[in-house]
């Protein structure tokens, strides 16, 4: 009667996962699914360089990016919802070319015949249930879909390439050099065996224009040779990796990750009698094993487990004396733009490196998401990630990427780990086509051995980036940047000595949805070659070798200056259209090459500047550049910080790295939105701008003496606490970081600040008199201040939130005055013209 009972009960599930494969799950079939043809079907993905780089700030954005388009078309989309249709809409493991087979019409010589499916089926299809019916196909590009598929689907590429002599070689020497140790503060290129880099393996081709407009069928180019492969047929000595994303702790299976999420928000524990009798294969003896009571936990089969379980049938049956050997180093082709991973071996590849981490960090999410979502109940599958990606880690919980070792025996106990590897492994065992046939009383024996080797390699050979904290802390450190960025690019530099460093930068600079934005330029003519972007992937597409080939070189700095005068006055007046006080800085980035300034532009941009400093107070110039840097010291506010050599060769950390430091330092500008560009209102009245400061962090703000020059009445710039939150807030008239904790600063000297506390109630600070005896706006100093965050209750939901842990407060400005620093506008405009028409003589 239980017997039938329990038949019933399979056939029932049994029937209602097919139907839900039937609808939705098209991705655990035996073929390349129509959704992902598109990625396959074309040469153009299979060059790397054309997909996103493959690290965690652009798998963020994408998310963010599908999180927003959900809210925009009304679908309230969760953190379940993301994480599951990500995974039926983009994963599909193990996919391999079929060796030979030529791309011809109706032949995409692609499927999945790699090992790592058959655990891939078993998740979609039976442990992870949903689908991606719902999933906003549209609001992704063909680049940006494409990238997300390769960047959660876990395969091996053991093809030759016929680079093997340089990047082998170069693999060993760094895999004898493998030592513990702690990171430097900001440096993402000083990362262990498994990130590093090697400038000189592959030359950067850069990224060609997106598909849309090239769209090459496989077979209409030389594939095997074109852009990678052109050594003779085998096995690479270290094959390439795919399915991975590079973060600051490490490399980690971003599919394996998000898994670990799915599972955790919708955890179940399913019997394995009921999964063997819904296997593809009824082998004659499933039966004696029909009587355990063992079940899988689908958030141990997602993560660590899954990936021992390929050890315990794939490896451990045909090694000597059935030892388990997991582990495989790897490093990046690059570490700004990684794109391609080479692994340091090319047997006993069933657990890498990157797989480890990224089932131990799946499974640490997945079980603490269930805590954290009471915690932050509309928290986002993006924001878990950016916290967890961080030194704070995920809501005060000290739980973060570098903590992984140290969570390891707490998440993962040993004998809960090998009682799920074995359960799991009976189970793919009826899935996998193995090169032996195994008895089941060997399987838990295995699972035991695959178990016991993780114990041992995560703790001493993981190689890990610490946590330990330094007391040299940078002033970079405690700040959010929030900036407008304009880059003038003289596109004479060849592309693939200056992406990195550019990129580098961007990177630094929070370019996020309700964060900062960011517009490349010609620096030749300011014409627009990255549109005004929230999202970092836009950056990425829009500039590649192929479009920067499409704009005139060379450097024009009248040019350049016109151009960032019109887009920044342009920029205040939709601030005065929207009454917002910016909360942003504004930057703009120069990056000449050789080409010097003639005497007849010089005068005529030494006018200008000074026209621009006082018609748009708050915007900094920055020279990023070649030759001789000290050539551009007059048109900057300060030679000593605003001027930066760009030198070829240096890596982008070194180089780039105090430019974006610079970048990041430049307080925020707080405005009177009612001026607009021509400085002239006759409303008064408060306006408001929402802000949020993240836990152990400052935000720093500077407000001009342009907005409080002449006297005016009730005249107030104030922090309203919200939430019951706590601020510390500080100011001073002389320095532009204050702040209640000195160990930041980068002096030793007394600092004329002024610090207090509020909490649940407000702060104002009187501006009606604040430039009494002084004579002109130039002489006036302006107003900084800083808020930090002590204490808060609430989690912070609002959109604009980056992490539900931040404060949120108000600021206003009341009555704020508008005071052009020009004197005779019709003067200073003649000025100019004068300035313009010596510059015209002397060319």
């Amino acid at each position: 009667m239980q017997l039938n009972q329990f038949s019933a009960a399979a056939g029932c599930l049994a029937m209602a996962l097919v139907l839900g494969l039937a609808g939705a799950q098209e991705n655990a079939m035996l073929q390349i699914p129509p959704s992902l043809v598109e990625c396959y079907n074309t040469s153009f993905f299979m060059n790397r360089d054309n997909r996103l780089p493959a690290n965690m700030d652009t798998l963020i954005s994408l998310i963010e990016k599908v999180e927003n388009s959900y809210a925009w078309s009304g679908v309230q989309a969760d953190i379940r919802t993301v994480a599951v249709s990500l995974l039926h809409r983009f994963r599909q493991d193990g996919i391999k070319r079929a060796p030979g087979i030529n791309a011809v019409d109706g032949v995409i010589p692609y499927s999945p015949t790699g090992f790592q499916f058959p655990k891939f089926k078993i998740l979609l299809s039976r442990l992870i249930p949903g689908n991606a019916n719902s999933f906003p196909n549209s609001s992704l590009t063909s680049v940006e879909r494409c990238s997300l598929h390769f960047m959660l689907s876990s395969t091996f590429d053991t093809r030759q390439r016929g680079d093997e002599n340089t990047v082998c070689n170069q693999l060993s020497q760094y895999r004898a050099q493998r030592l513990p140790r702690s990171p430097r503060k900001n440096d993402d290129s000083n990362n262990f065996v498994g990130d590093v880099e090697w400038l000189d393996t592959r030359p950067k081709r850069g990224r060609s224009s997106a598909p849309d407009s090239k769209y090459v069928q496989l077979g209409e180019l030389d594939y095997e040779s074109d852009w990678a492969y052109a050594g003779a047929d085998g096995t690479s000595q270290c094959p390439v990796e795919d399915g991975l994303v590079r973060t600051r702790w490490g490399t980690v299976s971003a599919g394996t990750l998000i898994a670990g999420v799915a599972a955790g928000v919708q955890q179940q524990n399913v019997q394995v009698n009921t999964l063997l009798a819904l296997s593809s294969q009824r082998r004659a003896n499933w039966r004696s094993q029909s009587q355990t009571t063992n079940s899988i936990d689908n958030r141990w089969a997602a993560t660590l487990a899954g990936d021992l379980a390929e050890v315990t049938l794939v490896q451990v049956p045909v090694s000597s004396s059935n030892a388990a050997s997991v582990g495989a180093t790897g490093g990046w082709n690059d570490t700004v733009l990684p794109h391609w991973y080479f692994l340091s071996q090319r047997v006993n590849l069933e657990a890498t490196d990157a797989e480890i981490r990224g089932g131990l960090d799946g499974l640490i999410l997945a079980k603490n998401v269930a805590n954290w979502r009471t915690q932050a109940s509309n928290l986002k599958l993006s924001q878990l990630l950016r916290m967890y990606y961080s030194t704070n880690g995920v809501l005060s919980s000290g739980i973060n990427a570098c903590s992984r070792q140290s969570q390891f025996t707490n998440v993962a106990p040993s004998d809960e780990m090998e009682a799920q590897t074995s359960a799991f492994a009976q189970v793919l065992d009826r899935e996998m086509q193995l090169r032996v046939t195994l008895q089941p009383s060997a399987i838990p024996q295995f699972a035991g051995n695959a178990s016991l080797a993780l114990v041992t390699y995560v703790p001493q050979s993981l190689n890990d980036v610490s946590c330990t904290a330094t007391s040299n802390l940078d002033l970079t450190d405690v700040i959010t940047p929030m900036t407008n960025l304009y880059i003038y690019l003289d596109t004479s530099w060849q592309y693939s000595n200056i992406v990195d460093n550019v990129a580098y930068i961007v990177q630094q600079l929070n370019i996020h949805p309700y964060a900062s934005t960011v517009t490349m330029l010609s620096a030749q003519d300011g014409s627009v070659i990255v549109n005004t972007t929230s999202y970092i992937i836009d950056f990425y597409q829009q500039w590649n070798v192929t479009t920067q080939a499409q704009y005139s070189q060379g450097f024009s700095l009248p040019n350049v200056l016109r151009s960032i005068q019109n887009l920044t006055q342009n920029l205040m007046n939709e601030e005065k259209t929207n009454s917002s006080l910016s909360g942003h800085s504004l930057v703009a980035l120069i990056i000449p090459n050789q080409q010097t300034v003639n005497d007849g532009d010089s005068s005529y941009a030494i006018t200008e500047i000074q026209y621009i400093q006082e018609q748009i107070p708050d915007l900094r110039f920055i020279y990023y550049g070649g030759g001789n840097i000290q050539r551009f010291a007059s048109f900057v506010r300060d030679p000593t910080q605003d001027l930066f050599s760009l030198t070829v060769g240096s890596t982008a950390a070194t180089s780039a790295g105090p430019v974006a430091k610079r970048i990041i330092q430049i307080p925020r500008r707080i405005i009177n939105p009612r001026c607009g560009s021509n400085w002239y209102t006759t409303s008064w009245g408060t306006d408001q701008l929402a802000q949020y400061v993240g836990q152990s962090k400052v935000n720093f703000y500077r407000v001009s003496s342009n907005y409080f020059f002449g006297a005016g009445a009730n005249r107030y710039l104030t922090i309203q606490s919200q939430n019951g939150g706590s601020f510390i807030i500080c100011t001073s008239r002389t320095y532009a970081w204050p702040q209640q904790n000195s160990t930041t600063s980068s002096t030793s000297t007394t600092v004329d600040q002024s610090c207090t506390q509020i909490s649940g109630n407000s702060y104002s600070y009187d501006l009606s008199n604040a430039c009494d005896g002084y004579y002109t706006i130039t002489q006036c100093p302006d107003l900084y201040l800083s808020i930090q965050a002590t204490t808060n209750t609430s989690s912070c939901t609002q959109d604009a939130c980056q992490t539900p842990d931040q404060w949120r407060y108000i600021m206003s400005m009341v009555n704020g005055g508008c005071y052009s620093g020009v004197s005779g506008l019709a003067a200073s405009l003649l000025t100019i013209l004068l300035a313009l028409m010596l510059q015209r003589m002397l060319q």
